[in-house]
């Protein structure tokens, strides 16, 4: 495996298969803050192989397969003869509409199998919101290390990528962390992003002490309120959470036609469970 040293040379690997003019298929969107914070803690490598690269993030949290080529036959082939360096767990995310599930098989037939299924969920229309409970405010910096860990603590590292404490900073600065407090003490959080007319969740969590408080709908109408001038708002759920699905339902979202499979590649005989999030 060669490190990636810079954005600039990530960049690189996807200018030339896009300039091979063959096609192009891939799991990795460019993010400078994402992607430059991997390259900075030396995370980023990648691997060459005929009409294409697999990148490859190792952390200390996760490890995740990317790839790009120019169809999937160049794919299949690529895992076929670099399978056997893959000698670690590590994590891939297949996110499309129905076309992605041929993806999907060629990784199952290299030997991934699945370990997490996701799809997307929203909403239409202008939030109808005035204001938002005044228990809840905008995090501060130095709230960051608590969400971290609390992040930590009750999502699954392996499918529900976890932000860098850089991240959240970045986000805090940006307003998009709301927090619900008591005294000094964060009961509850939620962080969002807002592009153009578009509102997306990242995550929303509660202490479990605090659920039967109205904390996390509270929570949730501030989120709103902060989108009152987007007309479409969206988040990932995970397929076996009725309980964040009845309540996103509720909302009156629904599910759409966008799907993220989850795979791994282990030895291990069992999985980490996943915790649920509100």
């Amino acid at each position: 495996m060669n490190r990636i040293d810079s954005l600039k040379d990530l960049n690189a690997l996807v200018n030339e298969i896009r300039l091979l003019r063959k096609g192009y298929i891939s799991n990795l969107f460019i993010n400078p803050l994402k992607n430059s914070l991997w390259i900075k803690k030396r995370e980023l490598f990648y691997i060459s192989f005929t009409e294409g690269f697999f990148v490859i993030r190792k952390s200390q949290l996760v490890n995740c397969l990317f790839y790009i080529t120019t169809d999937t036959e160049h794919l299949r082939r690529g895992l076929a003869d670099y399978y056997h360096l893959l000698n670690f767990t590590i994590m891939v995310d297949l996110v499309g509409d129905a076309k992605i599930v041929s993806i999907k098989q060629i990784f199952l037939d290299s030997g991934f199998r699945q370990y997490e299924f996701i799809y997307r969920m929203s909403r239409v229309g202008i939030p109808n919101l005035s204001s938002f409970d005044s228990g809840v405010s905008y995090a501060e910096l130095n709230d960051t290390n608590i969400i971290r860990q609390l992040l930590l603590s009750n999502f699954n590292p392996l499918s529900e990528q976890i932000p860098e404490v850089e991240e959240i900073v970045q986000f805090i600065k940006n307003k998009r962390i709301l927090v619900y407090k008591q005294g000094n003490e964060i009961c509850g959080f939620i962080i969002f992003e807002l592009t153009g007319l578009t509102l997306y969740l990242r995550y929303w969590f509660v202490c479990s002490q605090y659920r039967d408080f109205h904390i996390g709908s509270k929570l949730f109408n501030a989120f709103m309120y902060e989108g009152r001038n987007t007309k479409r708002q969206l988040f990932w759920v995970i397929a076996d959470n009725e309980n964040a699905i009845k309540r996103y339902k509720h909302y009156g979202f629904e599910a759409e036609n966008m799907f993220d499979y989850v795979l791994m590649k282990s030895d291990m005989n069992t999985f980490i469970e996943c915790k649920p999030s509100i």
